[in-house]
């Protein structure tokens, strides 16, 4: 891990915590020790530098604003690995005690979510209310509905085949992550100087390859036991917030929550794409800011 790559943002400590194993993981730490923490979990090919335009204003509310990267991206360890979901989640609730965190409100965003709703159920006495953007969570209800929207998820397939994945996540000129990034986005797509720095780090080593195992081991092993939290409930607050341009994950997919947690509520968002927190980063800090005065 090359740290002397790492962006500069105003007001963040870096912090490389030891999860055992030899695993690494990076989190850029902003905010008043001592302030009610929030974790915010990205998703692919992201990593921590996806919350940069949140990071200063919610340090700036008094709180504790903990970004990791997660196992396999960004400046975290790429260790040879499955990349199970669940391992990725009991990393982060390894990252919280080791920076004396007992509880945080967790957000997330695309993989974060399945991440961090097996945070939330695995470490339930960490998490205080779980904040989603175009996200799923715990309950994917796996039925004929769900086989019918399974075609929107064609461009898995690729990225999981070894060999095929790596070398078009690892791509220099990100050729697949434009394409189909702006196909996900409705036509939007990242700013150009963060496409690169995502795409610089997916070129690091056994990152591409971590990447890919992300998708294939969910592919092969997890949706099979999509239901496994099916009769689960949750009772921390919920909210997620969803841009219906997403062709990929769509309201069809969060079928069920309201059942499974007290007070869930989702609000979607005409007009805006997958790519919700760089699209309208002041509509998800605002509602971010409410959803966080609850917890």
């Amino acid at each position: 891990m090359n740290a002397s790559s790492l962006p500069v943002l105003a007001g963040v400590e870096h912090r490389f915590v030891d999860v055992g194993g030899g695993v690494t993981i990076h989190v850029a730490d902003a905010g008043p020790a001592d302030g009610p923490a929030v974790m915010l979990v990205h998703g692919f090919p992201q990593n921590w530098w996806a919350w940069h335009e949140l990071i200063g204003p919610l340090a700036a509310d008094g709180y504790r604003v903990l970004c990791p990267d997660l196992r396999g991206a960004g400046w975290s360890s790429a260790p040879d690995d499955h990349y199970y979901k669940k391992d990725m989640a009991d990393d982060l609730a390894v990252v919280l005690d080791r920076l004396g965190v007992a509880k945080v409100s967790v957000v997330a965003h695309d993989w974060g979510g399945p991440i961090a709703a097996y945070l939330t159920l695995r470490h339930p006495e960490k998490v205080a209310g779980f904040f989603g953007l175009n996200t799923v969570g715990p309950w994917l209800k796996f039925d004929l509905t769900a086989v019918r929207h399974l075609w929107r998820f064609w461009y898995q397939i690729p990225i999981s085949l070894p060999v095929i994945g790596p070398r078009l996540l690892s791509d220099p000129k990100g050729r697949f992550f434009r394409m189909t990034g702006r196909w996900v986005g409705a036509g939007f797509y990242l700013d150009e100087v963060d496409f690169k720095l995502y795409q610089r780090r997916m070129r690091e080593p056994g990152h591409a390859v971590a990447g890919s195992r992300w998708y294939r081991t969910f592919l092969t092993r997890e949706l099979i036991r999509a239901g496994e939290f099916a009769k689960t409930s949750l009772n921390i607050p919920m909210r997620f917030l969803h841009g219906m341009g997403d062709p990929v994950i769509t309201p069809t997919l969060l079928r069920g929550y309201a059942e499974r947690a007290a007070g869930f509520q989702l609000e979607t968002v005409d007009d805006v794409g997958h790519w919700i927190v760089d699209q309208r980063p002041e509509l998800v800090l605002d509602r971010l800011r409410s959803f966080l005065q609850q917890t």
